[in-house]
């Protein structure tokens, strides 16, 4: 019985001294001093290494792990084997058997790619959606490298995200917008959890003004140096970075955004075969496909640059050109063409498929959803189309688009 009360008045000692000396080791007994059965509090365990009537420094909480919405899918990379390779059509920057990127007739941004890539010594390679956003580990991490690059714009990790502007989703921080994905949301927040997760604090791009290859990278950060504090961009230099998106909603007179507007430059179209099928591009945008003719593939290239559109628009699977905001008014004879009285197009679901019709019933263009079919009608009301134009050999190999004429009236 006596020793049970010592052990526990020991104990009891032993646990005020520490609470009056907070944060500081108390007096230590060796665990073969203590009487059978006696097991110190957690408060005085003494950690490895410490010396008796040392401060411990409590831990540093540390930050949750940035989880991706998307699965990251990488490919094993010899940074020294990656080069460009021409196949008559266009410059491919390759790694093996493998095309990390097209560059169609570019041979100078291909060669600028490959030279950025080589640089940044990776050994996987990762690419996120079809903006042409790429980046690269070194054993699972960003090397922090000072990159002799022509182009780059600083990422604040401090406020990128992936938001909504003009109808398409960007990633942006407080100074830019860096990344457009159009309409694929999905891709604008991978992009922004795979930036924080890593610490990619810088932006490459290849090609000007409308870059063709574009990969994130980090570089050092001296922690001495202070940034100057300049504020916010104002609300004029956020306003003209919108207007100067190539890629947004279609602003629909009266409704608003829909779908995808693309700018495009009719002098940089350009005619890519794939395999055995011939396509009309834009960049990495594909304006037509012409399956086997490309005589087909020719005459939409020659009726577009004639016509000086300047901007490429589609909502699912309907397409059409505007120039300067407004809807075409000449079709060629060789076009293909049928009129419809657009005050009585209406948005349908006949048999479980939805469509826009005319008033007679007629289907003008088939949609994949009611949304989609209901946007497509919008659109046609709010630019006044009255004309559908193919231009090539049948509906699935050609160019497809909507004109105002005033036949249809």
């Amino acid at each position: 019985m006596r020793w049970i009360i010592s052990a526990s008045a020991l104990v009891a000692s032993l646990t005020l001294l520490s609470a009056q000396q907070p944060g500081r080791l108390g007096p230590v007994v060796k665990p073969s001093e203590l009487p059978p059965g006696v097991v110190l509090p957690p408060s005085m365990t003494m950690p490895p290494g410490m010396l008796p009537g040392s401060v411990m420094k409590p831990e540093e909480p540390k930050a949750p792990a940035v989880i991706t919405p998307q699965l990251e899918r990488f490919l094993p990379l010899d940074a020294g084997a990656v080069n460009i390779r021409s196949n008559a059509e266009h410059w491919l920057l390759v790694a093996g058997p493998h095309v990390l990127a097209n560059f169609g007739k570019d041979q100078a941004a291909a060669e600028e790619a490959r030279l950025a890539v080589r640089e940044l010594k990776p050994t996987d390679w990762a690419s996120i959606g079809s903006a042409g956003l790429h980046y690269g580990l070194t054993g699972g991490k960003a090397n922090a490298l000072n990159l002799s690059v022509k182009q780059s714009v600083p990422i604040d990790l401090k406020s990128v995200r992936a938001a909504a502007v003009r109808g398409v989703w960007v990633l942006k921080d407080e100074a830019n917008i860096l990344v457009n994905f159009g309409l694929a949301k999905h891709d604008a927040e991978q992009a922004a959890a795979v930036i924080q997760k890593y610490g990619f604090n810088r932006l490459g791009r290849v090609g000007f003004p409308n870059p063709t290859f574009q990969y994130l990278f980090a570089e050092p950060v001296d922690s001495k140096a202070t940034r100057p504090n300049v504020g916010g961009p104002s609300a004029l230099h956020q306003a003209a970075a919108e207007q100067a998106l190539n890629r947004t909603g279609i602003p629909v007179p009266g409704v608003g955004f829909v779908g995808e507007r693309i700018v495009i430059d009719p002098r940089r179209i350009d005619i890519r075969k794939d395999g055995g099928e011939y396509k009309l591009v834009s960049g990495n945008d594909v304006l037509g496909r012409f399956g086997p003719s490309e005589w087909s593939a020719r005459d939409a290239l020659k009726f577009i640059q004639d016509s000086r559109f300047t901007e490429f628009c589609k909502i699912g699977e309907t397409t059409f050109f505007l120039i300067d905001g407004k809807p075409p008014t000449k079709v060629p004879f060789n076009v293909q063409g049928r009129s419809f009285d657009p005050k009585n197009v209406k948005a349908r679901n006949l048999d479980g498929r939805f469509g826009v019709y005319d008033g007679s019933g007629r289907l003008i263009f088939s949609c994949t959803t009611a949304e989609e079919a209901e946007q497509t009608a919008k659109a046609i009301q709010g630019f006044g189309f009255d004309t559908v134009c193919r231009l090539g050999l049948s509906d699935r190999t050609s160019l497809k688009f909507l004109a105002k004429t005033g036949s249809g009236r």
